[in-house]
């Protein structure tokens, strides 16, 4: 008996041992790619810098497309009108998503820039993107973003304008809508039914009471009915 709790206290020793390990291999890699790395590359810039240079009330075209799940996004509209998704199907659009989402990529913002024209994009998954993002606006002008793969650490992406050398560093949130745009497409929601009571009169027939007197019993009764709304 005390020889398996001995047994059983060294193997727990050393689960330990490999899980601070593997915590300290982690850390030595996030420092060499993100810190030491980042000092040592000619060219790399910290602080916010814009992204995307666009109104949102100038936008008339969003479209996205997921390169892993081979499938693609598209919402068109006039300046002032509703959005509408012409791919993967023909339906009205989701306006409050569209307009958010649109908004969010107006001010979106990275944390570093990897700058100069010799920026291997294989090593930021940039080579093959697995997310296009277009936007195109009244003037005619695209915008097109690529996105690479996530940092070491695990809270942003690499992404590159088209068209651009530079290499930007930013949130994985907005990323993370974008794919959510393509896996669940923008379709505006039915709208969901509600009750109206509608009252409805009943009269019964005049009774004669035991003076001779006529009663008229009339009742008053509301029924509910499912209307949608507009």
């Amino acid at each position: 008996m005390v020889e398996a709790e001995v047994a059983a206290m060294k193997l727990q020793q050393r689960s330990t041992i490999i899980v601070v390990i593997v915590f300290a291999l982690l850390l030595v890699l996030v420092y060499l790619v993100e810190i030491r790395g980042g000092e040592e590359a000619p060219g790399v810039g910290e602080g916010r810098v814009p992204v995307f240079s666009f109104a949102v009330e100038d936008a008339v075209l969003l479209e996205v497309t997921d390169s892993d799940a081979g499938e693609t996004v598209t919402v068109r509209r006039s300046v002032g009108e509703a959005w509408r998704m012409v791919e993967p199907f023909e339906a009205e659009a989701d306006d409050t998503r569209i307009e958010g989402l649109l908004g969010r990529l107006s001010r979106l913002e990275s944390t570093r820039v990897i700058q100069g024209a010799d920026i291997d994009l294989q090593a930021f998954g940039l080579s093959e993107p697995s997310l296009e993002v277009e936007v195109g606006l009244e003037s005619e002008e695209t915008q097109i973003l690529l996105v690479g793969q996530e940092n070491p650490a695990g809270y942003s992406h690499y992404v590159q304008r088209e068209g651009q050398e530079d290499v930007y560093l930013v949130g994985s949130s907005t990323v993370a809508d974008l794919e959510r745009l393509v896996s669940e497409p923008p379709e505006k929601p039915t709208p969901m039914p509600t009750e109206t009571l509608v009252p409805t009169v009943i009269t019964a027939t005049p009774t004669v009471s035991g003076a001779g007197t006529p009663t008229v019993i009339s009742t008053l009764t509301v029924r509910p009915t499912s209307t949608a709304e507009e």
